[in-house]
């Protein structure tokens, strides 16, 4: 009997130490897991390390998109001229007057007129995405085209610009332009979306950005322009100056070419 209460003893004592290895074991496993779940570590990047991550940006509606910068362009070049100008703040150009004797009142898109009332321009009217200015001394009726609806009140003095490039002629019930509205300065250029145009004693000159063309209004009239065409010599100031000796070719175009010039 003794020899068997040993042996039961000795089971007993073995079973007790399995257990407490067990035990042992589900305690370690549990502080592991919870090591596991606590907070990881939070790793700073230097102060001059550069992240890819920017911030969203929104645009205004006073913005220009226009992506022929100055240093895209020639020195001459009249998409460089226009560019390099002092920017007309866009925020004084909602107001305007739909008839000769109407105050001036905010309204959708903007309006300009240049300070010798020649040129007034409207953009944001006709949902179309133009720029539509009409030539205040010039003849309204002009060559009408077959093409145009009956509807059309056609404008001979119109003159507007898209992606597709300048027309000149266009209805005048599709593409409203403000009879007054606000002056932009001679030497400033007004930046509105696609379109920029310069103001100058010179006359005005505009081009949209996707098309990389558009429109000049002289004392010799309408004439389309490109953005890589050298500048007018009242643009550039260089009166009296031999051209020979500018940068580019003697070749490219002057004022009265309407072909683009080719940069050298």
């Amino acid at each position: 009997m003794q020899g068997y209460g040993s042996r039961r003893q000795r089971r007993a004592a073995i079973l007790l130490a399995a257990i407490g290895v067990i035990l042992l074991g589900a305690g370690v496993t549990a502080c592991s897991l919870g090591a596991d779940n606590g907070p990881s570590t939070i790793v700073l990047p230097p102060t001059d390390q550069l992240t890819t991550q920017s911030e969203t940006t929104t645009v205004p509606t006073t913005s220009s998109s226009i992506t022929d910068t100055a240093t895209e362009l020639p020195d001459w070049s009249l998409g460089r001229v226009i560019s390099l100008a002092p920017r007309a703040d866009n925020s004084s150009y909602h107001d305007g007057a739909t008839g000769p004797t109407d105050p001036l009142e905010e309204s959708s898109g903007f309006h300009f007129s240049t300070p010798d009332r020649n040129l007034s321009c409207s953009t944001g009217t006709n949902g179309r995405g133009t720029l539509a200015c009409r030539i205040n001394d010039a003849d309204s009726r002009g060559s009408r085209p077959a093409s145009a609806p009956a509807s059309c009140k056609w404008a001979g003095n119109l003159i507007t610009l898209s992606s597709n490039g300048p027309t000149h002629g266009a209805c005048a019930n599709e593409y409203p332009v403000l009879y007054r509205s606000a002056i932009v300065d001679f030497g400033t250029t007004i930046a509105i979306d696609r379109f920029s145009c310069l103001v100058s004693p010179d006359g005005t000159y505009c081009l949209e950005s996707s098309s990389k063309t558009g429109f000049a209004v002289t004392a010799t009239g309408y004439r389309k322009i490109y953005a890589n065409e050298r500048a007018p010599r009242a643009l550039l100031g260089l009166e009296g100056m031999d051209t020979s000796t500018e940068s580019g070719s003697t070749s490219q175009t002057d004022e009265s070419s309407t072909t683009p010039a080719t940069p050298s």
